[in-house]
């Protein structure tokens, strides 16, 4: 059936055209009430003008009313434009514009502070603040919020809605304030003219027609910047990331289904998939590739072993472009497209370089994390980072890529040597450090088990590491370290040095281990960590058999300057020019410091090296 017109512009011009039908409406209906009840309004006035106050007192009085109205709008259906007209009635025009100001200002501040605060934490509890796709898509701009102070509803919606965006704080007091200061003088000119003129209807029109006037000049000039060709187009999306970390036995058992569920999840058909595995693990369990091979035999109707297991340098030697190289020439060669999946099986460094290629091969290759080291574990491999070293820089090029499943296997930490798997707890102890003092002490009192890597007491560092790690990733709003604050990484700007002057004879976590014990010492001289604690921290670590004084400690340029300290410099640029290092407060706290007292950390590596026989002792003293 053909539609009017007058009805297609009416009801089918989308929300503006009922905005306005609705608005029209409403104004016809008060116009109406007025013209029938005009005797009965004017009377009423009539009787209220007796209460107008005469005594200062008295008008402070009732200021004060109008200014808890005004304030309290954001809360309740109070009138603010009828409000605002009636203070400049009573008032007069500078007292009721003092009215207005102060109460806008107030209603503004406590909008933006329940925005913040409790409508915040509550959207958080719902999930609110994960926007999908057409929903809470609107971020609040500079002009909505100046346009829509004098808009009924919106104008207590918009600062409520500053306060749960985050807007800027003094951003936001400068704009209101300048907003409100200009809707106050407007209401006051207007009230005071209307009120001389004794134009009752007038006036109430005019405090609805005054918010129309605010929405046509708002919708005034988005039109017009609309029109402007210099202005910027803004694509803002969200993308949610949600990836298991399992904990698992013999993976490769045809019995255990865990890698089956996790290549097969929402996947439709037949899974192709490539594996590439560290070399030394190979070597170290030379009937693992066998094992791959009856398992995807086992489940061959839903899985499809493009090959036998590619080898890939084992450790630092995997982050090369070399090595980036062939992995992609692997992964073209065997035909693989953004339906097939990659397994990258091995330690730290592996995962690192394979999930870079995987992360930029075809823009994105579904992939799977098998860590094989204690290390990769409980920090590395489940965590979103991948890059290769490049221009003798530690992971200079990079991309920030979560694996589709991280799989933890303890049995494949059986085919290390005992070495590595106590390098491996260096990062638990880390984390311990700077997160979670009970944990910390649970490492105190379990250290001879874990020194013997027994299984019960390993078991539960590597997954309470993991827990701790990925409850960081998740949970502090920066999973891809936009910021400069990196707590994960404490101790790690002289590990990083220090791998690269031994050529990586240190591992990652006796590396790690030395650097949390200079800065140990470097917080105790700063007054940051009192004497007991950075004692127990050197006593924990010996006890778990890291060496704290390596040679390369001792490395001087030719300028005789430490080498391992400049390595500060190197993190500064790595952090992209400003400088924050955790250090410690106390076991289970951090603080980031931006500055660095070059001094002070000399005298703390001098501490470190001339501690060798004092930590001999001390080690021996704790093994009793």
């Amino acid at each position: 059936m053909k539609r009017s017109h007058g009805y297609r512009v009416l009801f089918e011009k989308g929300p503006a055209a009922h905005f306005w039908l609705s608005l029209l409406c409403f104004s016809g209906l008060v116009i109406t009430s007025f013209l029938l009840f005009e005797q009965q309004i004017q009377g009423f006035l009539t009787h209220l003008d007796l209460y107008r106050p005469s005594t200062p007192v008295q008008m402070f009085n009732l200021a004060l009313l109008l200014i808890a109205l005004l304030a309290l709008d954001v809360v309740l259906p109070v009138p603010s434009s009828m409000v605002a007209l009636l203070a400049v009635a009573t008032l007069g025009s500078v007292g009721g514009y003092l009215t207005i100001f102060i109460g806008l200002c107030l209603g503004a501040g406590l909008g933006y502070a329940l925005g913040a605060g409790y409508l915040r934490m509550l959207s958080s509890r719902l999930g609110l603040h994960q926007r999908q796709p057409g929903q809470l898509a609107y971020r609040l701009g500079t002009l909505s919020l100046i346009c829509l102070r004098g808009v009924p509803v919106l104008a207590e919606t918009s600062v409520v809605a500053a306060g749960m965006q985050r807007y800027p704080m003094r951003a936001f007091v400068l704009v209101t304030t300048l907003a409100n200061a200009g809707l106050a003088l407007a209401y006051s000119a207007i009230g005071s003219f209307l009120v001389e003129q004794n134009a009752l209807l007038v006036t109430i029109l005019a405090s609805m027609i005054l918010p129309g006037l605010f929405i046509a000049g708002y919708s005034l000039v988005k039109a017009l910047r609309r029109r402007e060709p210099s202005r910027p187009l803004r694509g803002r999306f969200t993308v949610s990331y949600d990836y298991p970390v399992l904990f698992t036995d013999h993976l490769f058992d045809p019995l255990n289904p865990c890698l089956h569920r996790q290549l097969t999840v929402q996947r439709n058909g037949r899974v192709t998939v490539l594996i590439f595995a560290d070399e030394q693990l190979l070597r170290c369990a030379p009937h693992l590739p066998g094992q791959i091979d009856a398992y995807f035999a086992a489940y061959g109707d839903d899985l499809h072993l493009k090959a036998a297991p590619i080898a890939v340098p084992a450790g630092e030697l995997s982050k090369d472009a070399q090595v980036l190289q062939q992995l992609y020439a692997d992964m073209l060669a065997h035909g693989l497209d953004r339906h097939c999946c990659v397994i990258a099986l091995g330690g730290g460094a592996v995962l690192d370089a394979v999930g870079y290629a995987c992360a930029t091969f075809h823009r994105g290759m579904r992939l799977i994390r098998l860590p094989s080291t204690v290390l990769a574990q409980n920090d590395a491999g489940i965590g979103v980072k991948n890059g290769i070293n490049a221009f003798g820089q530690k992971n200079l090029l990079g991309a920030f890529y979560p694996a589709t499943a991280v799989i933890n296997d303890f049995q494949l930490l059986t085919t290390l040597g005992h070495r590595d798997q106590i390098a491996g707890l260096a990062e638990a102890v880390k984390v311990a450090l700077i997160k979670d003092r009970s944990f910390f002490e649970w490492m105190e009192r379990q250290a001879d088990a874990l020194a013997r890597f027994d299984h019960p007491a390993s078991r539960h560092a590597i997954r309470r590491c993991a827990e701790l790690h990925l409850g960081h990733i998740t949970g502090a709003g920066d999973p891809f370290e936009r910021g400069n604050g990196r707590p994960l990484d404490y101790g790690h700007w002289a590990a990083h040095r220090l791998e690269n002057l031994s050529q990586h004879r240190l591992r990652h976590g006796e590396a790690v281990a030395v650097g949390m014990a200079l800065d140990g010492l470097y917080a105790n001289a700063l007054g940051l960590l009192n004497d007991i604690d950075s004692e127990r921290i050197l006593s924990l670590l010996l006890r778990l058999g890291f060496n704290l004084c390596p040679a390369e400690l001792n490395l001087k340029d030719d300028q005789g300057r430490s080498r391992v300290l400049l390595g500060l410099e190197e993190f500064r640029q790595h952090l992209g020019g400003q400088l924050s290092i955790p250090m410690l407060s106390g076991i289970g706290a951090s603080v980031d410091l931006h500055e660095i007292d070059d001094g002070l950390m000399e005298q703390a590596l001098l501490r470190l090296g001339s501690y060798r026989g004092n930590l001999l002792a001390l080690g021996e003293g704790c093994a009793q």
